[in-house]
């Protein structure tokens, strides 16, 4: 029998549990502020269209940086991603459309002593006597040459000149296919990679020429013949079939690409990792975000009924809140990666299922509470015109939270010249940052107008993760930037491109472990916050010089932190003054930069 004292006592133990609980909810619902987003700043106070650097405009004298020559024609692919790895890394750039122009401009001495000349094979004349002669000066004065891809084989069996130039010691092939593909450790960060014919991967070939490289060439990346084609005797590794190659000389170096890597975004990062090979150190500038995006989630209308019921024997809104939103939390908990959704108030615009608005302030509140960020998307199932689509968003808005300004818009493979008059409307009126799909796009970061940017999901968060392997090693080489996107969309639609969710789920979660979404590598961001790094970084301009073991780091603007990339050979970072750094993994470094002075000092470690 419980005494009066004992019951009095649990009493009060249980009035304060409950006091305590219910004051615990209504802290949590008075300090949520939902109905603002968290992500508007002061764009008068940020970089815009105008603010990205240019080398007419530096701030630091022009001989400090290095000039790059193209020779190709400037409407091919390849010379696109050659202007964009120049636009990225800050470097000057010349282009001519062939190398006979080159010769030209060098005569009248309108052309600079570059450091790098790039050529599309396609930009030389390689019947004329005298290209070889030309090639091989630009190595004695001190120029590395980069083949951005080759002439046909035909042309190499007759030139022996070119073969001994490329380092190519024999054709054993015309053309054959590959069993794998293997990227070698030190070149592009995230170490060394194989990947198999049957892998899919997007962005590397299997067919190619066999080229046998020389004993003194390094091998990046070669292909692995099938069995048969090798043969009973053992093979050396230069005799493989060679794809990124370095031959090097006593006064430059000679990097070769065998395939059309150079028309792809890829190429990007293989041109910043040649750029650290050719030389003691590099440092460069990186946007240092990646992002995990959801799309077309939350869904606040009750669509798709019988396929929803079929499929998963619950509606549309009850698969969202039950099966959806505990996988959002799971990944956002185990991960540590930051999160943006692109709310989808109706998929369907010509049925009568209309968005409900105690749904989307409940959303609200739990996406907060994980420190999300809510962006709108501009998909739907049904033809609606984007102007009809945002015009009914616009109403329900009013209608549930008149005050909240979207920062994000999802553009859903609509044209540049709708996302412009989209972002005229005045639902839109706010936005900074376009987020658009995985594309052949190479511009994956930049300006769609002069105050906002647009910036590309690198990989499809529901698709095997070895499809985009060979591509995000190489941005984040480049830029430091990954952004996965999972769209809920192809789970909840009828359509040919819609995939189970139990397949999908557990590819999305390997992805994210794969590619290590919430580790510190590189930082987590939301697409807003990934935008104002955007900025930053599109308008940095920077001067650095080495003495000793100090590297001396001047940048333009110390009003906001900005990142770079270091790669040594085999130096490692002792202190920095004016800054922060990490590791990343051998002989590269990720540095934050504070102040507009910053002095790297380092040593040796071999």
């Amino acid at each position: 029998m419980i005494s009066r004292r004992n019951y009095f006592t649990i009493t009060i133990v249980m009035f304060i549990v409950f006091f305590l609980f219910q004051f615990s909810n209504v802290a949590l619902e008075s300090w949520n502020h939902y109905e603002e987003n968290a992500f508007v700043v002061d764009m008068s106070q940020m970089p815009n269209r105008s603010d990205v650097y240019s080398v007419n405009d530096s701030d630091f004298a022009g001989d400090l940086r290095e000039t790059v020559i193209y020779i190709g024609e400037q409407d091919k692919p390849t010379a696109e991603t050659v202007f964009l790895w120049a636009a990225y890394a800050k470097k000057n750039l010349e282009a001519y459309p062939s190398l006979a122009d080159y010769e030209a401009a060098k005569k009248t001495e309108q052309a600079v002593q570059p450091s790098v000349i790039a050529l599309d094979a396609a930009g030389v004349d390689w019947d004329r006597d005298n290209s070889c002669d030309l090639l091989e000066e630009c190595i004695q004065s001190g120029s590395s040459l980069i083949f951005c891809n080759l002439p046909d084989v035909s042309v190499l069996k007759g030139n022996e000149r070119l073969l001994a130039l490329l380092g190519i010691q024999a054709i054993r092939a015309e053309e054959m296919t590959v069993e794998d593909l293997h990227l070698h450790d030190g070149f592009l960060l995230g170490g060394e990679a194989v990947y198999s014919e049957d892998s899919k991967e997007a962005d590397v070939v299997f067919t190619f020429p066999w080229y046998e490289v020389s004993s003194k060439s390094r091998i990046y990346m070669n292909g692995v013949p099938k069995k048969k084609a090798l043969g009973s005797e053992p093979i050396e590794e230069e005799a493989l079939p060679a794809v990124i190659w370095q031959t090097a000389y006593e006064t430059a170096s000679v990097f070769v690409v065998n395939g059309n890597y150079m028309e792809d975004v890829a190429g990007v990062g293989i041109l910043t990792a040649i750029s650290a090979e050719r030389k003691p150190y590099d440092l460069y500038p990186v946007v240092n975000a990646q992002n995990l995006i959801y799309v077309n989630y939350p869904g606040l209308a009750d669509e798709n009924g019988e396929v929803m019921i079929e499929r998963y024997s619950q509606s549309l809104e009850g698969f969202y809140q039950n099966v959806i939103w505990p996988e959002v939390v799971a990944v956002r908990r185990e991960s540590g990666t930051a999160i943006s959704c692109m709310l989808a108030p109706q998929l369907d615009y010509e049925d009568d299922k209309n968005p409900d608005g105690k749904q989307f302030e409940r959303y609200m509140k739990l996406l907060n509470e994980q420190d999300a960020e809510t962006g709108l998307s501009g998909a739907c199932f049904s033809d609606t015109p984007i102007e009809k689509k945002i015009a009914r968003d616009h109403i329900f808005m009013q209608e549930t939270l008149p005050d909240y300004l979207f920062t994000s818009f999802y553009a859903d493979g609509l044209t540049e010249e709708e996302v412009e008059n989209a972002l005229q409307e005045d639902l839109l009126a706010s936005v900074r940052t376009v987020v658009e799909d995985c594309s052949e796009n190479k511009e994956v970061i930049g300006y769609l107008s002069e105050y906002v940017t647009r910036q590309s999901a690198v990989l499809d968060g529901f698709e095997n993760f070895e499809r985009y392997d060979f591509r995000v090693r190489c941005l984040r080489t480049a830029l430091g930037y990954t952004s996965m996107m999972a769209d809920l969309r192809h789970i909840v639609s009828a359509g040919q491109d819609s995939i189970e969710w139990v397949e999908a789920s557990n590819t999305f979660r390997q992805n994210i472990q794969y590619y290590g979404l919430g580790e510190q590598e590189f930082a987590d961001t939301t697409v807003s916050e990934c935008d104002e790094r955007i900025r930053s970084f599109l308008a940095l301009d920077y001067s650095e010089t080495r003495e000793f073991n100090s590297i001396q780091l001047t940048i333009n603007d110390a009003n906001r932190p900005v990142w770079f990339v270091l790669r040594t050979n085999k130096e490692a970072i002792e202190s920095i003054e004016g800054g922060s750094w990490k590791a990343l993994e051998k002989d590269a470094y990720l540095i934050e930069v504070e102040q507009e002075k910053a002095v790297i000092k380092l040593r040796s470690i071999y």
